[in-house]
């Protein structure tokens, strides 16, 4: 019985280790956002600000001052175009997965043929391959297909990317629905592709939305392909721009920061609306 409050001690502060393991990274971004300049780079730095101040954040939505880091543009178009950007890719990709992820899902799950276990591993496969050394092959693909630095060429990356993982899991909330339930809408009279569509998507479809949102904050959050296969502003994501804060001689910390904290925003709406469905989706997915 003595040992249960010491067990109960150790828990705490594990989870205290866990917890402030994760959010001081994004604490210590806030904290550099809102402080001066100098202070950024005085030792040992300063985790409350002196004076804090919201310049940065005036910077880099308002007055837009240039800096040779990037090139003598202004912070507020990098900003901009990053935003714009990351939001074609994520968007495009998000809703080519909702298209093709539940027909390969669905098609793994409900249509035996031949080949089709060797066919669904080898997708899987593609899941377990390393970002860094297939970006090398890539760029030189990419290159043959005049698709570097272009928004249309990061759109079929993520997407191919992307898929393996949402075929998967929608896969198993596939294989969740009772196939009687099918059976049934096929002696009505509903063909194979009305039996999906007005079916079993429609029992799946909190899964659908997981998927959905995880491709988006996935594809949101790209940032190794990214910074290899795109080199202007025409291309880059938010992720990407935001290195351009990085000056000759030293970086925009407090620029840099306020940029991090706005382009954290979308995904932090969208989780916080939407974890119910992400929580109860991804489980439900993983647990077939």
């Amino acid at each position: 019985m003595k040992a249960r409050p010491v067990y109960k001690i150790f828990l705490g502060v594990f989870i205290f280790l866990i917890v402030f393991w994760s959010v001081a990274p994004l604490l210590w971004i806030f904290i550099s956002s809102i402080s001066e300049r100098t202070e950024l780079y005085s030792k040992p730095p300063h985790w409350i600000p002196d004076n804090p101040t919201l310049k940065a954040y005036k910077t880099v939505l308002i007055t837009g001052e240039s800096f040779r880091g990037g090139g003598g543009i202004a912070a507020t178009d990098l900003l901009k175009k990053g935003i714009i950007n990351s939001l074609i890719v994520a968007i495009t990709t998000t809703f080519l997965v909702m298209f093709f992820a539940p027909l390969l899902g669905y098609a793994f799950s409900r249509l035996k043929f031949k080949g089709s276990q060797i066919f669904f591993y080898f997708i899987i496969g593609i899941i377990a391959l390393p970002s860094w050394p297939v970006l090398i092959g890539l760029f030189s693909v990419f290159s043959d297909l005049h698709l570097l630095d272009s928004k249309i060429g990061l759109i079929l990356l993520s997407f191919t990317f992307r898929l393996p993982f949402e075929t998967w899991f929608m896969k198993g909330y596939f294989e969740s629905v009772p196939g009687e339930i099918e059976d049934a809408a096929r002696i009505d009279g509903c063909t194979r592709i009305q039996t999906l569509y007005k079916v079993s998507l429609q029992m799946v479809m909190p899964g659908l939305i997981a998927v959905s949102i995880v491709s988006f904050l996935s594809t949101w959050n790209m940032f190794s392909a990214p910074l290899v296969l795109t080199y202007t502003l025409k291309s880059k994501p938010l992720t990407v721009t935001m290195t351009e804060f990085i000056g000759q001689y030293f970086v925009h910390w407090d620029l840099m920061s306020a940029a991090t904290m706005i382009s954290i925003i979308p995904p932090l709406i969208i989780v916080i609306f939407f974890q119910k469905y992400i929580i109860e989706g991804l489980s439900a997915g993983a647990i077939k």
